[in-house]
């Protein structure tokens, strides 16, 4: 059975090698060779380090998993492990469970998390979630402000859940999303759909629950939903930015059942704890070692979220890349960070904080403040790019210069291509005026 399971993830590899240019592939699949367990139809591979593992997660997961659909009538998946993940004997356990679309990012995982004195509580409650799913607090309902980690912690309930039973049925969506898919099923008139996706779960997982408010139809049908689960003791966690006490525009019956299981908050992390925040995504992040001194000076001076760290970091790390250096020093950290240090302080106490509308965006589009920043010419990149144009120029009524300023130092005229492209385009697309509805308030626009 083991050799089964190696064959496969051997063919797997043939066939990355042919689809992939060879530095690629060398740099990232070569040393990563042994199957060295099987449980719940999970194929666990050993990798070297945390590095490579984010690296197949983040870029090539979804094509692995395709390809190994290709070679087997089986209901299986490749998960990626470092050593220190895996139990000390391999266990090979057949099952007739099915893989599911549940939209979690593998990454999101309680080992991946950084714990300290601001979110402690809300990771034990949610470790004892996922151990006893609709049992111990049912709803959870996560709280606190943009790149904290509600989302990190909610989509780890849902992995640790599905690999301890890949046969589970477990869903993360935002609110949005499922705002979306009640509208579109209401408009061509099936629920066929809708009811494929919500039927039957086992656990929901509901991020940003506060834009449920931009769709008061939807509202009804989240309570159908909710009390279905409840009833069969299935397991909801929500995240919100505020309690659910102050949501606004959601019904009344909404929020108390919300607030009848448990309520965490997850507050800014402290100095030490943005440095083990670092300290952790650098091993993810790059092979080469990153001195303290450098953390330290990082963390120092983004403190307003996890994701602005992050940010940060990757520029430090993208900087010595393109720079072509391998010791990452203090005063090339300096230098790769100045520009953004300089920005920050210069829009510290503006009423008008443009810089908390491209966390907002980024965090909607899950891509980093960086992303948006950069040339990199992807859709996925382009669109929320353009949004935070449009935003920019109707809602903070900034010049067009100005905007080409913030948005990379681009000229005026990509800018007012990119506000025409969404002011054309919200007129007919619902998904984006949905999407820049739910940016707004957010941002309280």
């Amino acid at each position: 059975m083991q050799n089964t399971y190696q064959e496969l993830w051997q063919k797997t590899k043939n066939i990355l090698a042919n689809v992939l240019a060879d530095s690629t592939f060398d740099d990232t699949f070569s040393n990563v060779d042994e199957v060295i367990k099987f449980q719940n139809n999970i194929i666990y591979v050993l990798v070297p380090n945390n590095y490579i593992k984010t690296k197949i997660n983040h870029m090539y997961s979804e094509k692995i998993n395709e390809i190994l659909n290709s070679l087997t009538p089986e209901k299986v998946k490749f998960k990626f492990v470092c050593e220190t993940e895996i139990n000390d004997t391999p266990t090979i356990i057949t099952t007739n469970n099915r893989l599911y679309l549940n939209h979690l990012n593998e990454n999101h995982s309680f080992e991946s998390f950084v714990v300290g004195d601001s979110n402690n509580f809300a990771y034990r409650i949610c470790l004892n979630v996922a151990e006893q799913p609709g049992f111990i607090a049912n709803p959870l309902y996560i709280f606190g402000g943009v790149g904290l980690g509600k989302t990190h912690l909610m989509q780890a309930i849902g992995n640790y859940i599905l690999d301890k039973d890949l046969n589970k049925k477990v869903l993360y969506v935002q609110a949005n999303d499922f705002i979306v898919d009640y509208s579109k099923a209401t408009q061509i008139g099936s629920m066929t759909a809708f009811d494929e996706k919500y039927d039957n779960l086992d656990c929901l997982l509901v991020d940003d629950i506060q834009m449920l408010e931009i769709g008061k139809k939807s509202q009804q049908e989240f309570f159908k939903l909710f009390n279905d689960l409840i009833n069969r003791k299935k397991q909801i966690v929500i995240t919100s930015d505020c309690p659910a006490n102050q949501l606004k525009g959601i019904m009344e019956r909404l929020t108390s059942r919300f607030s009848q299981g448990m309520t965490v908050d997850i507050k800014h992390p402290d100095l030490e704890q943005r440095v083990n925040i670092l300290k952790r995504k650098a091993a993810e992040l790059t092979v080469k070692k990153i001195p303290d001194d450098v953390l330290y000076f990082i963390a120092q001076n983004f403190t307003d979220n996890i994701r602005e760290l992050e940010g940060a970091l990757n520029r430090v790390i993208g900087h010595s890349d393109v720079c072509n250096y391998d010791n990452i020093t203090l005063e090339k950290a300096a230098d790769a960070l100045e520009a953004l240090i300089a920005y920050k302080k210069s829009t510290e106490g503006s009423k008008e904080n443009h810089e908390n509308l491209l966390s907002v965006i980024a965090d909607f589009y899950n891509i980093t403040v960086n992303d948006l920043l950069s040339t990199k010419r992807k859709q996925t990149f382009v669109l929320p790019r353009h949004i935070a144009m449009y935003i920019l120029k109707q809602h903070y009524d900034y010049p067009y210069t100005k905007i080409g300023v913030i948005l990379g130092n681009r000229d005026h005229t990509t800018i007012m291509n990119g506000c025409s492209k969404i002011e054309s385009e919200i007129k007919t697309n619902k998904e984006l005026s949905m999407a820049v509805d739910t940016i707004l308030k957010k941002v309280n626009k």
